[in-house]
């Protein structure tokens, strides 16, 4: 290579890096983006599985009926029957959950979204609708707890926004 080219070589060579720097810095300054997910309801769930299963899934989607009535105590009762009669029925822990945030018990929702998260990845059934409620419960008892649960709340307001934007799951919007 002659004195000539070397000198043309030189500025492209740093024109060249100087756009993989800025191109890997834009890819640092964007945020991760989620890709919305359609939210997972008891309802959709219920036909599923043996007979001992449909009738706990019968149970939770009477006890989300029995929440949005305001009938908290008849709404636990029915929860905790789905329990008794499946007591590896993930939707029944996931339902209970949510009651124990509304209710006011972060403590015992917390543990039920473990139960929760646990059945369901035992059963394989783990998809990507109920990641919103896993996170965004975990996150409101956290919060109730006074702990920080943003994080999780956000990203599930961000995966499912008609049932997460106000970092509330209601009894309607899961049965």
């Amino acid at each position: 290579m002659n004195g000539a080219s070397k000198r043309r070589a030189a500025p492209i060579g740093l024109l060249v890096l100087a756009s993989l720097l800025f191109a890997s810095g834009l890819g640092c300054a964007t945020r991760t983006v989620y890709q919305q997910v359609e939210p997972v309801r008891i309802s959709s769930v219920e036909p599923a599985g043996d007979a001992v299963r449909r009738a706990s899934l019968r149970l939770c989607t009477e006890g989300l009926r029995s929440d949005e009535r305001g009938r908290s105590a008849r709404a636990r009762s029915q929860y905790e029957r789905a329990i008794q009669i499946d007591p590896t029925n993930p939707w029944a822990y996931l339902s209970l959950a949510r009651h124990e945030v509304e209710s006011g018990d972060p403590d015992r929702a917390l543990e039920y979204v473990e139960q929760a998260e646990s059945l369901l990845r035992a059963e394989g059934v783990r998809s990507p609708g109920v990641e919103p409620h896993l996170l965004g419960l975990r996150g409101a008892a956290l919060q109730a707890t006074g702990r920080d649960g943003a994080p999780d709340l956000e990203r599930a307001a961000r995966l499912a926004p008609a049932a997460w934007s106000d970092g509330h799951l209601s009894a309607a919007e899961l049965r």
